[in-house]
Parts: C-alpha cells; sequence; structure tokens
C-alpha cells in the first residue's frame, strides 16, 4: 500500500513535518518525503493540512 498526499500526489512518511509550528495545532503524523506538511486545504477551522491517501 502506497500513502500519497491527495493534492500533489507525492508519496508520504509517517514521520512529523518539521516545518510545523505548535500555534497551528495537534502535530501531524505524516509529512512529505522532504519533511513538509502535507499540502494546505481548506477546512472548518480555515486551512489545515491534507489528510493523507492511502492507495493499494
Amino acid at each position: 500500500m502506497t500513502v500519497r498526499c491527495p493534492e500533489c500526489g507525492e508519496p508520504l512518511q509517517r514521520v512529523q513535518p518539521d516545518d510545523w509550528i505548535a500555534a497551528w495545532g495537534p502535530v501531524p503524523e505524516w509529512s512529505h518525503f522532504d519533511g513538509s506538511s502535507l499540502c494546505p486545504v481548506i477546512g472548518d477551522n480555515g486551512y489545515e493540512p491534507a489528510q493523507p491517501e492511502f492507495r493499494p
């Protein structure tokens, strides 16, 4: 199974992003392989990182 960012399609790793700022909320569990947060999407409270997409 491959885990990808639904916005850009890049593969992900189950490692907290190194660019996350604590004031943004709980630290996500997933990041791109370069350590960056998942691409932003608009959620109920404004911008938030996309949710990982699990592909077979």
